[in-house]
């Protein structure tokens, strides 16, 4: 839990959610969210830290199943999210669990997944890209009033294996 309040306490990590001073989540506020999570995990959501060859965390996955996400509507698709902590970006760790977390989705019988990247993140954009994901339409957040779209991608075949 010291890794995960790390991460969402650093502004630079996420800034692109909104957050650009951190969450300023303490101890607390960290173990009432995982028990909330504890009480969901396995239905419809999951949470997984990303981890180094050396076992060392590096970032979070997650992911909620929805029939409809910031606009778009659709049967049997699950919204994920990722985070890496700032020491790891540009090394392949998002690109690699990415598409770990596609692959367990598309075998649990999810058609599509969908991410809302701010477009003012060309990285994320970028990787959304390469792994085959299509923006679908823009909405501008109600908490930060920046912009950000909707990417969709419908199946596993458009992302190759590693």
């Amino acid at each position: 839990m010291p890794f995960l309040q790390k991460l969402w306490n650093d502004g630079a990590v996420m800034r692109y959610v909104g957050y650009p001073q951190g969450l300023g989540i303490d101890e607390q506020g960290i173990q009432k969210w995982f028990e909330g999570l504890q009480s969901r995990r396995g239905v419809n959501c999951e949470h997984w830290v990303i981890e180094n060859a050396e076992g060392e965390p590096v970032g979070e996955a997650y992911y909620k199943a929805e029939s409809e996400y910031c606009g778009y509507q659709a049967e049997k698709m699950a919204q994920i999210d990722i985070k890496l902590a700032r020491c790891f970006w540009g090394q392949g760790y998002a690109s690699d669990a990415l598409r770990t977390v596609i692959h367990y989705l598309f075998a649990k019988g999810f058609a599509r997944i969908v991410v809302s990247p701010n477009l003012a993140n060309e990285a994320a954009l970028k990787l959304y890209r390469r792994l085959g994901f299509k923006p679908k339409l823009r909405f501008r957040s109600k908490d930060t009033g920046e912009e950000h779209g909707v990417w969709v991608l419908e199946n596993s075949n458009a992302v190759e294996p590693s």
